[in-house]
């Protein structure tokens, strides 16, 4: 006995059809357009850093003060930037490989020219970027249908804040006065 497919459904069926080969084609065209860039090829860490690359502290640095807003002092904001970009390294640098190699994925979508621009909004380098379009790109993918970008969001997100926290500025933005002096001096006696 053949079942047949109700009009309603085959609809919905071809149109998920449609998007999956659409979303397949765009992975395809920044995969390739990486690989064209040189982004496939292993790149070494920026001097002085461990993990993040050149065009990776670029995208922190732009994005850095859109995520932290007025928490990021206007004081020394060059330096405060500077001690996030050394704490999301240190972090990077410590997640296990597997990590590494998605976290480049990552880092190399949003650093390509065409695809930063496809997936972000972005047209410039992000050295060049305005902060509203830094803005934007993350209320984008923060608020989008799609996972990826979400999980993408979070990644970036959580690399910056726990890099800013790290810091004594970030501590003190975030309330926390310092471990109870008593304590403190208990654990820490020689």
């Amino acid at each position: 006995m053949t079942q047949h497919i109700a009009p309603a459904m085959a609809l919905h069926r071809r149109d998920f059809l449609k998007l999956s080969a659409g979303s397949a084609a765009l992975l395809s065209a920044g995969a390739f357009t990486a690989t064209l860039a040189g982004c496939s090829k292993q790149q070494v860490p920026a001097s002085g850093y461990a993990f993040l690359r050149d065009a990776d502290l670029a995208l922190f640095a732009a994005l850095t003060p859109a995520v932290l807003g007025s928490a990021l002092p206007a004081a020394d904001r060059a330096a405060h930037v500077e001690r996030v970009l050394r704490g999301v390294d240190a972090t990077a640098a410590r997640v296990l490989l597997p990590a590494q190699i998605e976290l480049y994925k990552l880092f190399d979508l949003l650093n390509t020219g065409l695809t930063r621009r496809l997936t972000t909004g972005v047209s410039k380098p992000w050295a060049e970027a305005e902060p509203a379009q830094v803005t934007a790109f993350l209320i984008r993918w923060q608020t989008s249908s799609m996972g990826l970008f979400n999980a993408g969001y979070r990644a970036l997100i959580k690399f910056i804040t726990g890099a800013w926290v790290g810091t004594d500025a970030g501590l003190k933005s975030a309330g926390y006065p310092g471990p109870w002096q008593p304590m403190f001096d208990a654990v820490n006696a020689a």
